[in-house]
């Protein structure tokens, strides 16, 4: 492969320069989390931010990216800071919307790729449910292959990658056989394969379905690896199997219901990545932003889709390290993933 599948069309991998590889523009996460109370479908305020930044699921609005929510305008803010191409990994259960990102991409002059596969058992509805507890890998994997080669649905648009595949914690049995049929997708159609892991050490679980269905090790992305960075084994021993570790909270400060109780700081992630990078893995790391709320829109004080071309340079310069490496993981590491 040297060109990719993008919403539009196929693009050389010499055009997708600058690459976000896990954002998402198009976006509701209100099924598994539906907000409830006097607040729950109230408009944002400024007042409200600071108390929806602990607590995003209690507002309808703030976990969904709509056209309300002027995807085309952040995207643009976004291309002037010169990002050139978005990796949307959001999946069905989350509202994916091909034609949407293609009108989106045509007017704010981005490529934009669209995934393919099913997230959390707890954000799928009960057919999808059923439908892969009933099935074999094969038939889960057979829609996916469809999108990546025929189109998703009558949109006419098609797939690019495979992914977000998603494994909570605790991982479910029916997640392990979806990431098994997404490595059928992968092994058919050559698409990446990008995997969502609500923690670092369900990293084990993944390792255990890969090793046994035997994927193209270095365009396999292991998702949000920068949940917790204070011990990097986990880091390592998937970095050592070929496998590509993805940092994609740049930008973000949680602490909803103390979930992420040791969640870092974009210093804490930089020096991070300079030292994976100084072990010998600088191909095999990718940043990104994980845009998935208004919180993070420039619009709503956020720092948008620009943040790492914008902002995280100048904070590395501050802290001594090597600027270069954000061009080795946006442009050159994403090409190859991508591409292959």
């Amino acid at each position: 492969m040297t060109q990719v599948m993008a919403v539009r069309g196929p693009i050389k991998g010499s055009e997708l320069g600058v690459t976000l590889p896990h954002e998402h523009v198009l976006i509701s996460m209100a099924y598994a989390f539906p907000p409830a109370g006097p607040e729950a479908t109230r408009p944002i305020t400024m007042d409200q931010l600071g108390v929806l930044r602990n607590d995003m699921m209690r507002n309808v609005n703030t976990i969904t990216l709509d056209e309300s929510s002027d995807p085309v305008g952040e995207l643009a803010k976004a291309r002037q800071a010169g990002v050139d191409t978005i990796v949307d990994l959001t999946p069905p259960e989350l509202g994916r919307d091909p034609a949407g990102l293609a009108r989106i991409s045509e007017a704010a002059g981005i490529n934009i790729v669209c995934g393919t596969g099913h997230y959390l058992r707890l954000q799928q509805r009960p057919a999808t449910r059923r439908l892969i507890d009933g099935s074999p890998p094969q038939a889960i994997a057979e829609p996916m292959i469809r999108d990546l080669t025929e189109g998703i649905g009558e949109t006419g648009v098609r797939a690019g990658v495979i992914g977000e595949i998603g494994l909570f914690s605790p991982v479910h049995p029916g997640e392990l056989k979806t990431l098994e049929a997404a490595v059928i997708a992968h092994r058919t159609t050559g698409a990446p394969l990008f995997v969502h892991l609500m923690e670092v050490p369900i990293a084990e679980h993944a390792l255990e379905v890969l090793g046994r269905t035997e994927p193209d090790w270095e365009r396999v992305v292991f998702c949000h690896m920068d949940f917790d960075i204070r011990d990097l084994t986990w880091h390592r021993r998937v970095l050592a199997r070929g496998i590509n570790v993805e940092f994609d909270f740049f930008g973000s400060t949680w602490w909803p219901h103390g979930w992420y109780l040791h969640f870092p700081t974009d210093p804490q992630r930089l020096a991070a990545l300079s030292r994976l990078a100084d072990e010998g893995y600088a191909g095999q790391l990718l940043v990104s932003h994980d845009v998935c709320t208004r919180l993070q829109l420039t619009a709503y004080g956020g720092f948008g889709y620009g943040y790492l071309r914008s902002v995280v340079p100048g904070m590395m310069e501050a802290l001594g390290l090597d600027t270069a490496l954000l061009d080795r993981f946006m442009i050159e590491n994403t090409r190859r993933i991508l591409t292959g």
